[in-house]
């Protein structure tokens, strides 16, 4: 038994002891896409677990019934093509928030981001003027960086249409090297926690004007030997009139990629799953399975972008497609979270 034990120690230790970079040469690639479930917001983000050999246990974390997609997109097939013309790649979570960035051997670099809050609609950042430095190739547990960046931003405020300067700082790291445990007893060794904090300080018009604060708190898990998309993410987005604690707006995103064995009471699902028919399509398509109901339907982009939205569809009810350019979109019905991937032709 000592001998066994012994074996076992000098495996684990064995197994830390392989330092896991991220380097361009693991970075997803357009296409890759992952299904995750979305968990309850007030799951503890383990912000404390750092370092070789951590261990992070969301094993009994609570899910909410939904999904969420992370993907990552062509930017120059998006919607935002024109905001980010030298961008390579888009990181899209579904309908909240997607980073546009480029990369070299040495480095990822970051000319913006898309998100999407119902307050504030749609907030596009632009960091044109100077760009945003996210990672420095290779990084593993230890390493981090410190970057200023600056641009403007784009959304709407109040009914007011808000185009203003912005600067911002960010952190990236990091801040472990250890095991995962997700749902159904899955453990998973050697995976590393990329963290970031984006702070963004800018203006908007409102009576007088008002200096906020945008702050992103963003951690990623990865497998990188086996997976180049995360296994679990925790996204935290605030918004905040500076210089007091008055809170303008929040969101916040806790994806699995293992679905969660327990539910909160309430479902974010209203719908049963519906069927696009035909999908592909070209001129115009039904939804089969809503019932005699009408419903509220509305079509986004992958970033979650609202491209059309259509009253009182029924099961049968044509709707046309014959306006929307060619690519990949999202049906919502009622405002619910499920969502069907609609591919126009």
């Amino acid at each position: 038994m000592k001998h066994s034990f012994l074996l076992a120690t000098l495996i684990t230790r064995s197994a830390f002891s392989q330092t896991v970079t991220m380097e361009q040469a693991n970075e997803p690639s357009i296409g890759n896409t992952k299904n995750m479930y979305e968990c309850d917001t007030a799951t503890n983000a383990l912000e404390g677990v750092t370092g070789n050999g951590a261990t992070w246990d969301f094993s009994q974390i609570v899910g909410t019934n939904s999904t969420k997609t992370i993907e990552i997109i062509d930017p120059a097939t998006s919607s935002y093509s024109t905001a980010y013309p030298t961008s390579t790649k888009g990181f899209s979570i579904q309908g909240a928030l997607t980073n546009f960035y480029n990369s070299t051997p040495n480095e990822r670099i970051s000319q913006g981001f898309v998100f999407n809050e119902p307050s504030f609609g749609t907030v596009v950042a632009t960091f044109d003027t100077d760009e945003q430095k996210t990672v420095s190739y290779p990084f593993a547990n230890g390493n981090s960086l410190t970057d200023a960046f600056s641009g403007s931003l784009a959304f709407t405020f109040n009914g007011v249409n808000q185009n203003p300067t912005c600067t911002g700082t960010s952190y990236a790291s990091i801040d472990g090297q250890g095991t995962l445990l997700l749902p159904s007893g899955n453990a998973y060794p050697n995976v590393i926690r990329y963290k970031i904090v984006d702070t963004v300080f800018t203006q908007v018009s409102f009576v007088v004007p008002l200096d906020v604060i945008f702050v992103r708190t963003q951690y990623e898990y990865y497998d990188l030997t086996n997976d180049v998309l995360p296994l679990f993410t925790y996204s935290n987005v605030s918004i905040k009139q500076a210089g007091t604690a008055m809170q303008l707006a929040a969101q916040k995103a806790v994806l699995s990629s293992i679905q969660p064995t327990s539910t909160t009471g309430i479902q974010q699902i209203e719908k049963e799953n519906f069927t696009i028919v035909p999908n592909p399509v070209s001129e115009a398509f039904t939804l089969a399975g809503i019932g005699n109901q009408t419903h509220f339907l509305t079509i986004t982009d992958l970033s979650g972008r609202i491209i059309k939205t259509v009253k009182d569809v029924s099961e049968g009810h044509s709707v046309s497609s014959s306006d929307l350019p060619s690519g990949t979109y999202l049906i919502k019905l009622d405002h619910s979270e499920y969502s069907e991937k609609l591919i126009i032709e």
